[in-house]
């Protein structure tokens, strides 16, 4: 799994090479002019079932999946542009499974979460049509439905906000694509609430701080003589201070003493975060479109962990535990499904 995740790594970043072009092309933004809009409404929908006697004993699922993608451009003046999107992505998967009572029949199971994704940002940049233009963006991410915790579901948690400020080099800028790369120092908070005693539903809210050098490229290139839209998003960040590190190094000290074998983890939150993502979708029809998106996130430690637990508490272990993944997590996804063009 660690193999193939890193090898989609570094093939998205060699797609992210082979768009650009060889020199920069056209970094202008166009004229000043009145806000840009679009939006796109999207839904895919795969079902299957088999009666309780079929002979290959396979089981039916239903999966679903609904996507809304919001964007907002304008040029203001020779020397200012603002762009904003809104990402929203929510899907549950069913599956037939044996009836425990009766092993002849078979039931639905509970829809469960396998899509979920908010995600705004935006971007403020003074176009002096140099080299390097300076930014401000504004990023929130957050998701519907937090079932991270066994405990239960927490909505809309937790919530991560990240801004930046720094140089932007614009690659490429035409009609129809654009390749923006950004190197700034950001500051990220997280607002979020977790369950602090496992047995009950008691939930503490908690915040963090962090701030380190975040470098991303977004890449909207259109391939295969248009036929082919790809959009990948580059980024990494390095943390250079985290407001919750003397509560790791808290607990390392007190763990140590009763298990000096154990590893330190009071580092982790100092490793480069990693977000690879790409999509290529293609438009079949006015209506139908087929795309294949995938993304390799490596966070070994996420600042969503509930640190303000006691360090004499067990809970603390199961939270820090949780937020620990020193493996890169990957996600893939191929549908077919109907969009609808708002504007």
């Amino acid at each position: 799994m660690r193999s193939r995740a890193w090898s989609f790594g570094c093939a998205l970043l060699v797609v992210s090479y082979f768009v650009a072009p060889a020199r920069a092309a056209d970094s202008t933004t166009g004229e000043p002019g009145p806000w840009k809009y679009s939006g796109t409404l999207g839904a895919t929908l795969s079902q299957s079932a088999f009666s309780d006697n079929w002979k290959g004993g396979d089981k039916g699922s239903i999966v679903w999946v609904a996507k809304a993608d919001f964007t907002m451009q304008r040029q203001f003046g020779p020397k200012y542009n603002m762009s904003n999107s809104l990402k929203l992505a929510y899907g549950q998967t069913s599956k037939q499974v044996q009836n425990p009572n009766d092993p002849a029949d078979t039931n639905w199971d509970r829809p469960e979460k396998s899509t979920d994704a908010i995600a705004f940002e935006s971007l403020s940049r003074w176009t002096l049509h140099k080299f390097a233009d300076p930014f401000f963006s504004f990023n929130a991410e957050s998701q519907f439905r937090d079932q991270s915790s066994p405990v239960g579901t927490i909505w809309l948690n937790p919530i991560k906000i990240k801004e930046t400020a720094g140089i932007a080099h614009v690659i490429e800028k035409t009609e129809e694509s654009e390749i923006l790369s950004r190197l700034g120092f950001g500051f990220r908070q997280t607002f979020a609430t977790s369950f602090v005693n496992p047995p009950t539903t008691e939930r503490g809210s908690f915040t963090s701080n962090d701030g380190g050098v975040d470098w991303t490229t977004t890449v909207k290139k259109p391939l295969l003589e248009k036929r082919v839209l790809f959009k990948g998003t580059f980024g990494f960040f390095k943390p250079l201070f985290y407001s919750k590190s003397d509560a790791l190094e808290a607990y390392d000290a007190q763990r140590l003493v009763t298990d000096p074998a154990r590893e330190a983890v009071s580092d982790y939150w100092k490793s480069i975060d990693v977000n690879l993502e790409g999509a290529f979708t293609a438009q079949i029809t006015q209506a139908l479109q087929v795309g294949l998106a995938a993304q390799l996130v490596y966070d070994k430690f996420d600042t969503a962990a509930n640190l303000d637990i006691p360090l004499a508490d067990p809970a603390l272990d199961t939270e820090i535990r949780r937020n620990i993944r020193k493996q890169g997590q990957f996600r893939e996804a191929l549908s077919l499904g109907l969009t609808y063009q708002l504007f």
